[in-house]
């Protein structure tokens, strides 16, 4: 009697462990897979192409209904930095070219020189105006 709940306890016992590990491991796998895949919040490349026939220092990537957008607009006119808009939802076929030239999704997406922020980041915004001279 003793050593059939003896193993009834030792096969409940490995069966938990089972499914622990593997919810550990799905759980791990899920994280790590989001981390590798996160976009970066700044990307230093060649931009000239987005600056084809314009003087703005600035252009901004946006849809209509992004809060991140909208604050991002907002930041830049309330420092009187003139920036492009470049609504990805328009149709405009050479805008939704450059947008997915830059290899992430989302928006906005604000270029200034040489550099792409990904996302509205107050701070890494403002770093990046001042070292060129706008803000």
């Amino acid at each position: 009697m003793k050593s059939k709940i003896l193993n009834k306890t030792r096969n409940i016992i490995g069966y938990i462990f089972i499914i622990t590990a593997g919810f550990s491991i799905g759980i791990g796998t899920k994280y790590g897979f989001d981390l590798y895949n996160q976009q970066p919040n700044l990307i230093a490349t060649n931009t000239s192409h987005h600056y084809q026939g314009i003087d703005s220092k600035v252009i901004i990537y946006t849809t209509q209904w992004c809060p991140f957008c909208k604050k991002a607009k907002q930041y830049l006119t309330e420092h009187n930095i003139d920036y492009i808009e470049r609504d990805i939802e328009s149709g405009n076929r050479e805008t939704i070219e450059l947008y997915e030239s830059m290899g992430y999704p989302g928006v906005p997406k604000i270029v200034i020189g040489s550099i792409i922020i990904n996302g509205f980041n107050e701070s890494l915004l403002s770093k990046e105006l001042k070292s060129q001279n706008l803000l």
